[in-house]
């Protein structure tokens, strides 16, 4: 299996858990028993959303930003010594 496979995996994973919290969090009013003052909920939501908006960010940049290549080193004229 290749890196560049798991990473995307992972990376497609975090997202989807992301996404699963989000919209559970967004629907939450709407089953819920009691009364849910909307306001003081919108205030919870962006809170936390802004947390875990990070960690996650940093977790995805972190597996698309790194790159196992080297970058190709050029002889005169622009031929490439690697292909």
């Amino acid at each position: 299996m290749k890196i560049s496979t798991v990473r995307a995996t992972l990376a497609v994973m975090i997202v989807g858990v992301f996404m699963t919290i989000t919209a559970t969090m967004a629907i939450f009013p709407l089953f819920a028993q009691g009364n849910v003052e909307l306001t003081q909920y919108a205030d919870f939501f962006s809170k936390t959303a802004s947390v875990y908006t990070g960690i996650v960010g940093v977790i995805v940049g972190y597996y698309f930003g790194r790159t196992t290549e080297r970058p190709a080193t050029t002889k005169a004229e622009g031929e490439t010594t690697r292909e």
